[in-house]
């Protein structure tokens, strides 16, 4: 029963990083929340990364939800970081972190 942490959906500060996101944890074997997500600053997730989880995000497409990238931690300059997805090198991505539902 692979336990997995899923970001839904983002906000922005106004320099345009993320500074909230909708996250909880789902499994994967059964697709249904194991804790609902909930609104939480970046800085967990940048934390999560650290101790060497996993992030995955999901993106809404009309009525389904379909699986993104994980995400990773960039660097913005000296002291800020922010998440960006994860994409394989040469892949064109299909989702963005722009494209993400915003709150």
């Amino acid at each position: 029963m692979p336990i997995i942490r899923v970001i839904t959906a983002v906000n922005y500060n106004k320099q345009g990083l993320v500074q909230y996101v909708r996250w909880g944890l789902a499994d994967t074997d059964t697709n249904r929340w194991k804790i609902a997500p909930a609104e939480s600053h970046v800085i967990h997730v940048l934390e999560a990364l650290k101790y060497g989880e996993d992030v995955w995000t999901v993106f809404a497409d009309g009525d389904q939800v379909l699986p993104g990238p994980r995400v990773h931690a960039v660097k913005v300059r000296q002291g800020l970081k922010t998440i960006a997805l994860l994409h394989q090198d040469g892949e064109e991505p299909a989702q963005t972190l722009e494209r993400m539902a915003v709150f």
